[in-house]
């Protein structure tokens, strides 16, 4: 009784709020199929078990052998079907994308039930969705040199390239402009409503905020053409990021970067062959220190997830040597100061019902003016940058069918 008090609770407040509400942005994956023998007959009321890092999940399938779980976090699971009179059939590594089913169909052979048969090889299609996308989760950029950016992650995808104007935040998807495209995290659209780029954009420095970086990311799905209907804003491509989530185990990393000026070499660029030059970036540095933490506040039923990442970003630019006075005053260093931090918790009331809450955000500051010569504190602009964003989210997913 409780529960349905509070599922009921859930569901007024979401009638309640704001429009974004009416949009289905998926933020979540399933696992379904059709278990037949090894001579292709169905089997019905067969028993699939679905387990992951939270916990797992039990159905059967119906009259016609098909089953389907749904409300499943991205991530990698093992899918056990059982029978009596047939060996048991184990699936690992079951990979589970954003907004994606994946098929799993396995023919169990006549056997005892104590008997298993290991399936390694578990790749599929997703069938029931026509839309062209590539699913980019931490696995993949964990193991693959990329910039400490979320918008790094989006060239991977086949058909994303640089937009040249846009600023490499805003990708060309699919032959889309710069702004064409949408951009979602957790089921938050976060793309600038005035000029259509990602988070905070301006005419003058392109996308200044995104809340996101690859520390607090799971998963990047980009979509580069078919999309489901519930995508709207968009004739370019959509971006849908997932953070991560708390697991049944603890777990928890403390990591720095740092990439000063001494490691770089002397730059090249066209202020060096210009009669009147405008001033030249001799450097650009990086530090940055984080630490998240995550696992079980009840287990199997209540996790969360936490991050918090600083960062300093200064570059070092020379004044134009046209100009008495900024060459008088030599170096610049323009710093931007940037506290990234993201929060989630994630309530399974049962293994149907959930109900996921997300918080993050980038306050960014810069300085005013950094001329290094005079030791005062400033940058080559006359005033102070003060930008960011804050996205919050709050979702309900639940299968009120139960099953398949």
């Amino acid at each position: 009784m409780k529960n349905v008090l509070r599922l009921f609770l859930v569901l007024c407040i979401a009638l309640a709020g704001t429009a974004a509400f009416a949009q289905d942005i998926q933020t979540k994956g399933s696992i379904g199929g059709t278990v037949t023998d090894s001579n292709g007959g169905i089997l019905p009321n067969a028993k699939v078990t679905v387990e992951g890092q939270q916990a797992s999940t039990s159905t059967q399938t119906n009259d016609q052998g098909v089953y389907k779980v749904d409300n499943l976090l991205p991530g990698t699971y093992t899918v056990t079907v059982e029978q009596a009179g047939f060996k048991k059939v184990v699936s690992k590594g079951v990979i589970v994308n954003v907004g994606r089913e994946s098929t799993i169909s396995p023919k169990l052979e006549a056997g005892n039930i104590s008997e298993i048969v290991t399936v390694t090889d578990t790749g599929g299609i997703d069938q029931q969705s026509s839309a062209v996308n590539q699913s980019l989760n931490d696995q993949l950029y964990n193991n693959i040199p990329v910039a400490r950016s979320v918008t790094s992650l989006f060239y991977i995808a086949p058909g994303t390239t640089d937009s040249l104007g846009g600023g490499r935040a805003n990708p060309s998807i699919a032959g889309g402009s710069a702004l064409d495209n949408l951009y979602i995290a957790d089921g938050v659209n976060i793309t600038d409503s005035a000029f259509g780029g990602l988070g905070t954009f301006s005419r003058s420095y392109g996308s200044l905020g995104t809340g996101i970086n690859t520390s607090f990311i799971k998963e990047v799905q980009v979509k580069t053409g078919g999309f489901e209907p519930q995508y709207g804003q968009s004739t370019g491509g959509i971006i849908n990021i997932i953070t991560k989530s708390g697991t049944n185990d603890f777990h928890g990393a403390f990591y720095g970067y740092a990439r000063p000026k001494a490691f770089e070499a002397t730059r090249k660029q066209p202020d060096d062959f210009r009669i009147g030059q405008g001033g030249k970036l001799l450097h650009a540095e990086n530090y940055d220190i984080g630490v998240d933490a995550g696992g079980p506040l009840v287990k199997d039923k209540l996790f969360f997830f936490g991050s918090f990442n600083p960062t300093i970003n200064r570059n070092i630019v020379l004044g134009a040597k046209n100009s008495k006075l900024f060459t008088l005053l030599g170096e610049h260093a323009a710093r931007t100061r940037t506290y990234n931090y993201a929060a989630k918790l994630d309530w399974n009331l049962n293994q149907n019902h959930s109900i996921n809450f997300s918080l993050f955000g980038d306050p960014s500051k810069t300085n005013k003016s950094s001329f290094a010569s005079l030791n005062i504190d400033n940058t080559t602009a006359q005033s102070v940058l003060d930008f960011g964003t804050r996205n919050l989210s709050v979702r309900y997913n639940g299968n009120f069918g139960g099953g398949a």
